[in-house]
Formats: structure tokens, sequence, C-alpha cells
């Protein structure tokens, strides 16, 4: 017999044993209702995993509408001279061709 047999029949019963200790704990009065006890702490847990993350998404949502101002204030300010300088090359194209819709033939860099 190899190592790795030898390993495989040792998980094997370890698991077997302790499946057997499950189940005679289980079979006992005292065993079920440990086991009661022990589902409905982590039925407790994961309720109040969710009432903190429920708290949590509440506070992130609150930060975001309260930074929304200062968002919208500087996209502005990063926009309007991007606007401004579109709107001084539309006056600008518009002044070559003139009212009477002749081109001029130079381009000014």
């Amino acid at each position: 017999m190899n190592k790795a047999q030898a390993i495989g029949i040792a998980v094997g019963v370890t698991v077997g044993m302790l499946g057997v200790a499950v189940g005679v704990a289980l079979a006992r009065e005292e065993g079920r209702s440990a086991a009661r006890k022990w589902l409905a702490q982590s039925g407790d847990l994961a309720q109040k995993g969710q009432q903190r993350a429920l708290a949590m998404s509440q506070q992130a949502r609150q930060a975001a509408a309260d930074k929304a101002p200062q968002v919208r204030d500087r996209i502005n300010d990063m926009i309007a001279p991007a606007s401004q300088k579109t709107a001084d090359a539309l006056n600008a194209a518009l002044a070559r061709t003139g009212l009477n819709s002749k081109s001029e033939t130079s381009v000014e860099a």
C-alpha cells in the first residue's frame, strides 16, 4: 500500500466517524435542540448582515446625493471652456463665409 492510499483511507475513516458522531448527536433530544439553536443563531446573523448591508447602501446613496452638486459644478466648469471654444470656432467659420454666402479662400491658423 502506498502513501496516497493510506491517506485516502485515513480521510475516509475520519469523515465516516464524523458522520456517525453527528448522527448520534442529532438522535438525542439535546443534540436536536442544540442544532435548532445553532440554526436560529445562523439565521439571526444572516438577517443582521442583510440589515447592515442595507444601512451601508443607504449611507452610500446619501453620500452620493450630497456630492452630486459638487460633481455637477466641476463637470460644468470643464465643459464651459470647451463650449466657448466651440462657439468661437463656429463664429469664426461663419464670419469667413459672410452674410452673402461667399467663402474666403484664405485659411488663418
